[in-house]
């Protein structure tokens, strides 16, 4: 088998949550070396020493629960395909042994707020001394420099900021009400994986190394598109659309039978606003002129989403996508996270992915984003248990002695247990919110 694109390439993760971590997993599951530098002894934000009060996505109950660092979902699917260690970079030990690792690198992702890697005198100037070739990406919510520079942040806080928040929520419903997204991390990831290979691509042309100053908040805007330039080219400001759409009428999800299943039904134009009358068996639909054409349909939408949902309420909601679909009318069953381990599409292109972790065991994971032909991807390194990859990086790359790495590890340079009290530092305690003085 041929060896993956990205095969011979070293990549350091200096970064937390979801965005930088995930980014180095697309390189990682491409074949680069990935070697993930957690904070010591201070946790991050998705490594909780205590089983969190609202225990979604975390693995295993009771508050007695063994390593609950290891246990956070959020945490084990962005870290696929990547060695751990954990490294405290405040120290003068840990950023001497932090260098040397830069040195025989090619790529470093750092997520941190806009500053911290200058206060911590590992910013790309002091590191393209000891690596001219250096590839390096800073991820910080608004960028590097600004008036919003400063400010920390997460994809919730980004989603605020950036005008989207407002925008997916209902007509006339309160914004507080609209549930948190993370759409900028998944943006950022994809965005910083790219970035760092054009990067890599400038230093094979020029044999130099590079510094991405890459804001997560504009990687987000041009996904805005259609808003933005509606309001430069005709002074509109967008107004939150619900399930609605702009061209499309009806256009929305409707309950089924059963709890929780909806369908969702989407006409582009008459032929298909037929048909579905047709399924219906409402020919009255199909003559009410209110309903007789695209533009008619969307004046009286509120009218059409109350005879819709009163006919399917009635309907098995799987049953009624697959009439719909062979009638030609766009149609889907609005799918909940159990349902998607059986779905058959998925299945067949065998997207999800059986890994075993150390603490957790052998679950299923979300697969590769994208398919080679010729150099089929896998999830080949489990996500990392802490400091899982401690002796093994810092002895075989670094070249510590046994009697060193002990002294270090006794001495609290790095580890594989986080004390029930270390907890995020000060103004780390509350990502979901925008910081209101600069960190």
């Amino acid at each position: 088998m041929a060896s993956l694109p990205l095969e011979g390439l070293r990549v350091i993760d200096l970064s937390e949550v979801w965005a930088g971590p995930f980014a180095a997993s697309l390189l990682g599951d491409m074949g680069a070396q990935v070697i993930q530098v957690e904070s010591y002894p201070r946790a991050p934000q998705n490594r909780p020493t205590t089983v969190p009060a609202n225990p979604l996505g975390f693995a295993g109950g009771g508050s007695l629960v063994d390593h609950p660092w290891d246990r956070s979902a959020a945490r084990n699917m962005a870290n696929r395909n990547k060695y751990g260690i954990t490294l405290n970079l405040r120290t003068p030990r840990g950023k001497a042994l932090f260098k040397s690792l830069i040195a025989v690198s090619d790529v470093l992702i750092e997520g941190y707020s806009a500053g911290t890697v200058q206060r911590l005198e590992l910013d790309y100037p002091v590191l393209c001394q000891v690596n001219p070739g250096l590839v390096m990406v800073s991820m910080p919510g608004w960028g590097s420099y600004g008036p919003y520079a400063g400010y920390v942040t997460l994809g919730s806080g980004i989603d605020a900021t950036s005008g989207h928040h407002y925008l997916r929520g209902y007509p006339n419903a309160d914004p507080s009400e609209t549930v948190a997204c993370v759409h900028s991390d998944a943006i950022g990831a994809v965005t910083a994986s790219f970035a760092a290979m054009t990067g890599l691509m400038y230093r094979r042309r020029t044999g130099k190394g590079q510094w991405i100053d890459l804001s997560q908040a504009e990687a987000l805007l041009p996904h805005l598109a259609y808003p933005l330039l509606d309001y430069t080219m005709n002074g509109r400001v967008a107004q939150p659309l619900g399930n609605h759409d702009r061209w499309m009428a009806p256009h929305n999800c409707y309950r089924c039978k059963g709890e929780e299943n909806l369908v969702a039904i989407c006409v582009e134009n008459d032929a298909q606003w037929h048909a579905l009358c047709r399924v219906a068996g409402h020919p009255e639909w199909d003559t009410d002129p209110r309903f007789a054409h695209i533009g008619n349909r969307y004046q009286f939408q509120s009218e059409l989403d109350e005879l819709l949902a009163a006919w399917t309420q009635h309907e098995d909601q799987l049953d009624l996508a697959q009439r719909l679909q062979d009638a030609g009318v766009p149609a889907g069953p609005v799918m909940r996270d159990v349902d998607l381990f059986q779905d058959p599409h998925l299945q067949a292109r065998y997207f999800f992915q059986r890994v075993t972790h150390t603490t957790i065991g052998t679950h299923r994971y979300p697969g590769m984003l994208w398919k080679y032909t010729n150099t089929p991807m896998r999830i080949r390194l489990a996500p990392n248990a802490l400091g899982e990859h401690n002796s093994l990086v810092l002895k075989s790359i670094l070249g510590l002695s046994q009697e060193e790495y002990q002294r270090l590890e006794e001495e609290g340079l790095f580890g594989t247990t986080y004390a029930a009290l270390a907890q995020l530092d000060l103004r780390d305690q509350s990502p979901e919110v925008v910081r209101l003085t600069p960190s």
